[in-house]
């Protein structure tokens, strides 16, 4: 499967801002914000990453050259927005697989714009990383607590293992390497939160 990878970019936003607006609203209703504070967390949330990478590339973001974009994010946040008001807790699970599914996507999405730039292998794995956490990180930032990708998951860690698969199967079939990347970043990131696997952190000297 081959395609114009800056189609594929576009396609895999869009997954992961559908994803990611369900876990912005979600904390956002953890912290008790009212209706515009969780439409913001969830837009937020959902086109950060990608607004971030596109900033480092140099080109007008998506976000705001596609007008869909935004629309898929206050869509998706407005559902999510409509469960939380109708009395209604958004399962835990159903955010962790979203989460996945979108960090996944995100991505993909960013070692394929690095690719679609020609840069090297640390520049696409580090902008697959900067688009999967970008937007995690401004909503935690919004939420008043140290990002979760700096002190508890392993995010960066899935993230840039997806990158890396991107690049390595990328010249063969940018198709299968979108799905290939996608995979790898979701199947970690579930297996890390199933088991609880964290990333040692340093200990306090007494």
């Amino acid at each position: 499967m081959d395609f114009d990878t800056t189609d594929l970019v576009q396609a895999l936003d869009r997954v992961g801002i559908v994803a990611f607006a369900l876990s912005g609203v979600e904390l956002g209703a953890r912290r008790r914000l009212d209706l515009f504070g969780l439409l913001v967390m969830g837009v937020v949330t959902a086109t950060g990453g990608g607004l971030v990478r596109d900033v480092i590339l140099g080109r007008i973001p998506f976000v705001l050259e596609h007008p869909d974009y935004l629309l898929w994010a206050v869509l998706s946040s407005g559902i999510a927005i409509a469960t939380v008001w109708a009395g209604r807790t958004i399962p835990r699970k159903l955010v962790a697989v979203a989460d996945a599914a979108g960090l996944g996507a995100f991505a993909a999405a960013g070692a394929l714009a690095a690719i679609n730039f020609d840069l090297a292998l640390p520049a696409v794995v580090l902008l697959a990383i900067v688009t999967a956490t970008g937007g995690g990180v401004i909503r935690d930032l919004l939420a008043d607590r140290v990002p979760l990708v700096l002190r508890s998951e392993v995010n960066a860690t899935a993230a840039g293992l997806g990158g890396f698969v991107v690049w390595l199967v990328e010249p063969l079939s940018s198709g299968t390497a979108a799905l290939l990347g996608l995979a790898v970043t979701s199947i970690v990131r579930v297996i890390t939160l199933a088991y609880g696997i964290h990333l040692p952190s340093a200990k306090r000297r007494r």
